[in-house]
């Protein structure tokens, strides 16, 4: 057997939050390493387990696609280029073959639930993470529609008090500019008048 049977590997939700990226990002670069015939360990669930040299491999991806801006596809083949000819295909190593279920141990059965179970909490608390951050964006989309809807109210009543304010000094001028031309034509007749008198 190999001597990497000893070495130490990663679920994936713990390299997801290692390595600072969601649980679908993690997914999306391992799709694209194995495409590229790259080997991931796998258990008895089919499900990856991550060995040093792979959440090396994935934080170099995560580097170049964000903040580089690489495409995956060109970051995939930056990664890989960087590593020996042997560790690219990456043989099955003889502890990533499944074990048929016949065979296993009631133990290694346990573990294999065990690890199945792990998955599904880790994917249900991610996507509780999420619920609960959309929960709170909308509250606060809620909150500032809410203070804007207020403003617009209290705009439209500024607006319709400040346009009958200038209607009536509108209206008031008008009336004032009537009174002082009927006070000066008033004027004017008695001057004429009196003109006439002398």
């Amino acid at each position: 057997m190999s001597e990497q049977i000893n070495e130490i590997v990663y679920l994936g939700g713990e390299v997801a939050k290692s390595l600072g990226i969601a649980r679908s990002s993690l997914t999306k670069y391992c799709i694209a390493l194995e495409n590229k015939d790259y080997k991931f360990i796998r258990g008895s669930n089919n499900s990856r387990a991550f060995r040093s040299k792979d959440i090396l491999l994935l934080q170099r991806m995560k580097d170049l696609v964000q903040d580089k801006s690489m495409t995956m596809e060109t970051a995939v083949n930056v990664v890989l280029s960087m590593l020996p000819e042997e560790e690219r295909t990456g043989a099955v190593l003889e502890e990533n073959k499944v074990i048929p279920q016949e065979n296993q141990s009631e133990e290694q059965k346990e573990n294999n639930q065990l690890s199945v179970l792990m998955d599904k909490l880790e994917y249900i608390e991610e996507i509780s993470d999420r619920l609960n951050s959309m929960e709170k964006e909308l509250k606060d989309i809620k909150t500032q529609n809410k203070i804007l809807q207020d403003q617009n109210e209290e705009l439209k009543t500024n607006v319709e008090t400040s346009s009958n304010k200038r209607d009536e000094n509108l209206l008031s001028l008008i009336r004032e500019v009537q009174d002082t031309k009927k006070m000066i034509a008033a004027a004017q007749e008695k001057k004429w008048w009196e003109f006439w008198k002398s």
